[in-house]
C-alpha cells in the first residue's frame, strides 16, 4: 500500500515542544492524540513524497536485532529522501507521534522516563530533535533508523545491508560512529565499517575503548585532511593502519 508522507507544520511543532510537560499523560496514551490536542486546527500537511506502508517490528528482548530489521524497512522505503529532507525535524516528529506511535510506545515508553530528573529532555530526545543536531539525528526514535541505513547501505555488496549489521552489532559502534560531524559522509562511515567487517572475520574485532580512540582520530584527521576528497580505498587504508596501531 502506497501512502503519502506527512509533515507536522512549524507552528504546531513548536506548540508541541513547549507543552511536553503538560502533555506527559498524553505520552502514556496507547492512541494517537494530536487531533484532540490541536482541537481541529490544521497541524500537518502532505508532502509530494509517496512511500510504501511500513510495518515495523515491535521490539522485545534483543533491541539491536529489531533495530537492524527496522532499519532495513525504514531505509528501503525512504531511500529516496535527500539529506536535507532527512534532517527535517517536522518529518520525524510527525512519524514519532502518529504513523509509528505504537512502535514508539513499545520502544521508548514514557513511563520509564518519569522517574528521571528530566523526563521532558528525554521525550524531546526521542520524539523530537534535541539541541545538538548531529546527535539529534540518531536519538530521534525513527530518524535514527533511516540514518543507520544511509551511512551503511552499500548497493555494491551482495547483501546491501551487510555493513548495517556491523554498525548495529554493538550499540557503542553506532553511537560513537554516528555522533560525529563526519558521519553524514557515507563514504567515511562505510570505509570504517568495511574494515571492521574484515577485522571481525579475522577474529580481531576491536574493543569499545579502541573504537572510541579510532573515532577521535578520524575526527581530528578531518581538521587537517579533507576527508571528502579521499576515495574509499584511501579511507579504508587510513582506518586499517590506525586499527593496527590500536590493536
Amino acid at each position: 500500500m502506497v501512502v503519502e508522507l506527512n509533515y507536522i507544520n512549524e507552528s504546531s511543532l513548536e506548540e508541541l515542544k513547549v507543552n511536553i510537560l503538560s502533555n506527559l499523560d498524553k505520552y502514556k496514551s496507547d492512541g494517537v492524540w494530536l487531533d484532540r490536542f490541536f482541537g481541529g486546527s490544521a497541524w500537518s500537511f502532505t508532502s509530494n513524497i509517496r512511500i510504501e506502508n511500513i510495518d515495523l517490528h515491535m521490539p522485545q528482548s534483543s533491541t539491536l536485532h529489531f533495530d537492524f530489521e527496522n532499519t532495513k524497512k525504514i531505509y528501503t522505503s525512504l531511500k529516496g529522501l535527500s539529506v536535507i529532507q532527512a534532517t527535517d525535524e517536522r518529518l520525524w516528529t510527525y512519524l514519532t507521534h502518529t504513523t509509528f506511535w505504537n512502535y514508539m510506545r513499545k520502544r521508548w515508553p514514557v513511563e520509564s522516563y518519569l522517574e528521571k530528573d528530566k523526563p521532558v529532555d528525554t521525550i524531546k530526545e526521542r520524539y523530537f530533535f534535541m539541541a545538538n543536531r548531529d546527535r539529534a539525528l540518531i536519538r530521534n526514535g525513527i530518524a535514527r533508523l533511516w540514518w543507520y541505513g544511509y551511512v551503511s547501505y552499500d548497493e555494491n555488496r551482495e547483501d546491501p545491508f551487510e555493513l548495517t549489521k556491523v554498525l548495529l552489532s554493538k550499540l557503542d559502534i553506532a553511537q560513537s560512529l554516528l555522533e560525529r560531524s563526519f558521519s553524514r559522509n557515507p563514504d567515511i562511515t562505510k570505509a570504517v565499517l568495511s574494515v571492521l567487517k574484515q577485522k571481525e572475520q579475522d577474529s580481531s574485532f576491536i574493543d569499545r575503548e579502541n573504537f572510541r580512540s579510532l573515532m577521535m582520530y578520524i575526527n581530528q584527521l578531518g581538521g587537517v585532511t579533507i576527508l571528502d576528497t579521499l576515495d574509499r580505498e584511501d579511507l579504508e587504508e587510513l582506518v586499517r593502519k590506525k586499527i593496527e596501531v590500536l590493536a
